[in-house]
């Protein structure tokens, strides 16, 4: 079995690697389901319908990456390319194009400046490798 390293996760966002701007990615996945349960059922029954999926990254802020997720931020679609073990030949890679739903940077007086951004998948996900 292969375990990797958080830190050797990669990911793009309009083309662009944001990789080294970039401390934390969740990549949601679920699939909505429909209730088929009828009278005389004793237990609910349930089919599968369409897959649905979300983005949330977030970083230390810096010029270049805001610069990046700013021009994003246009209600436009975007390609997402996230490989969790990083873009090593052959490494699982996940890609879909999403909308961005949120932008966010905040700062503290007693921390970085930090960003996130949120974002919600249009159309189906590829597993594939680099």
């Amino acid at each position: 079995m292969a375990f990797s390293h958080g830190s050797n996760s990669d990911i793009s966002v309009d083309a662009a690697n944001i990789s080294v701007y970039t401390d934390g990615v969740t990549h949601d996945r679920s699939v909505d389901t429909a209730e088929t349960s009828a009278f005389g059922n004793d237990d609910k029954t349930f089919i599968a319908g369409l897959e649905d999926g979300s983005f949330s990254i977030n970083g230390h802020w810096d010029p270049t990456a805001d610069a990046t997720l700013d021009g994003v931020f246009d209600g436009a679609v975007v390609a997402i390319i996230y490989g969790p073990a990083g873009s090593a030949s052959s490494a699982v890679k996940y890609t879909c194009n999403a909308l961005v739903t949120n932008y966010s940077i905040t700062s503290s007086v007693s921390d970085r400046v930090n960003w996130s951004v949120s974002l919600q998948r249009t159309g189906a996900l590829t597993r594939g490798t680099y």
